[in-house]
């Protein structure tokens, strides 16, 4: 991803979210997370550094997405409340957060944390 615009899309936050949902997934797997915010107009943020939060995307209505980076495009898909990580990676095992707008803020539902399932 070219780092400009990757520093366009990266978000300062403040607040953190109180539970962390662990997720086990295997290298080449797709896998997909489910936001507890049953409704369409979901955004997904994955954590790029502490703090750091880089937009992947958001839902519009059951049959409407949008993928805020050309490179994200073949990465994931947005579906109502789900997003699905194609081909997981080891790149992929970090942090990511769904939330909705109120009140023109962003107010975050849920984390999961995305983990290796392979046995040591």
């Amino acid at each position: 991803m070219d780092l400009q615009w990757m520093l366009l899309l990266m978000v300062l936050v403040c607040s953190e979210a109180q539970d962390v949902t662990e997720v086990k997934a295997e290298l080449g797997q797709n896998l997909t997370l489910t936001c507890s915010f049953n409704l369409t107009g979901i955004y997904w943020y994955m954590e790029v550094h502490h703090k750091l939060r880089a937009i992947i995307g958001r839902s519009y209505s059951p049959t409407s997405s949008t993928i805020c980076s050309p490179d994200f495009e073949s990465k994931y898909l947005i579906s109502e409340n789900r997003l699905v990580v194609k081909d997981v990676s080891a790149e992929d095992f970090r942090r990511y957060f769904c939330g909705r707008k109120i009140s023109g803020s962003i107010v975050y539902g849920d984390t999961f944390r995305l983990v290796s399932g392979r046995k040591i």
